[in-house]
């Protein structure tokens, strides 16, 4: 719904979190341009149709991501991009809700491969016989997925959580709000359960990473993830491309027409 041209949020929670939602969207929109005043209190609680309380409570939670920096007798600035805290599950998710392209997708492909295989020789050398367990459990979820992106994706998030946990790391374990996006993101462009090589294929590397992990062998570990990971942004990348081409073929053709 748009009120005087800004788009109210749906639904939330909470009060507060309506508004951060809002206005959290609206900043990853453009509408609240980086650089800018945010309008003042009177005008936000009339926006949103919440109480002075409530706005408050959300600007500080839009301040504690990075998005906004409020100054007495300045008011509530949109802060560059470079403040946000990018690891932010809500960030994350209000980018998602208002569609990624390709620059973000190779940003989240990026983090991922700087991390993830760190996270896989880590949890080689300190994984509890539990945590293995629960990367099984997990791993046998996504063979049973053949058919289902949406069961896949819970799947393979799990897994790739599983890994984080047994790292015993709290810096690795704080990316899974990003691999989340990451994998969320990429299965709706490209599915790894769109074809039976395809899935074959994406379980093989699955395998791989697990087995090294139950092996103990964090250099295998390191190299299988990395190889996952690159395989998975390689389709996407394809996938992409050739949707691209296809807008444009689309477009091509109707202006001859």
């Amino acid at each position: 719904m748009l009120l005087n041209g800004v788009q109210r949020p749906a639904r939330a929670r909470s009060a507060h979190d309506l508004v951060a939602h809002g206005i959290g969207q609206n900043i990853m929109q453009g509408r609240f341009p980086i650089g800018s005043t945010l309008p003042g209190d009177a005008e936000l609680m009339e926006l949103y149709g919440v109480s002075r309380t409530a706005l408050r409570e959300a600007l500080k939670t839009l301040a504690a991501k990075g998005l906004i920096e409020s100054k007495t007798k300045v008011g509530t600035r949109v802060l560059d991009r470079n403040n946000w805290n990018m690891f932010d599950a809500d960030i994350l998710g209000w980018h998602l809700e208002m569609g990624v392209d390709a620059r973000f997708l190779g940003w989240l492909f990026e983090i991922r491969q700087m991390l993830e295989p760190l996270a896989c020789a880590t949890a080689a050398m300190r994984r509890t016989p539990e945590q293995l367990a629960v990367m099984s459990r997990a791993l046998q979820a996504m063979y049973q997925c053949e058919t289902s992106r949406q069961s896949f994706t819970k799947a393979d998030l799990a897994f790739h959580q599983a890994i984080l946990e047994a790292s015993s790391n709290p810096f690795l374990q704080s990316i899974g709000s990003v691999i989340g996006a990451a994998l969320a993101t990429s299965f709706t462009i490209s599915s790894p359960v769109s074809s039976d090589d395809r899935f074959r294929e994406v379980m093989r590397q699955h395998q791989a990473v697990f087995d090294a992990i139950a092996e103990g062998d964090p250099a295998a570990a390191s190299e299988a993830m990395s190889e996952l990971i690159l395989q998975a942004a390689e389709r996407v990348r394809i996938k992409h491309a050739e949707s691209a081409l296809a807008t444009l073929q689309i477009h091509a053709f109707s202006e001859v027409e």
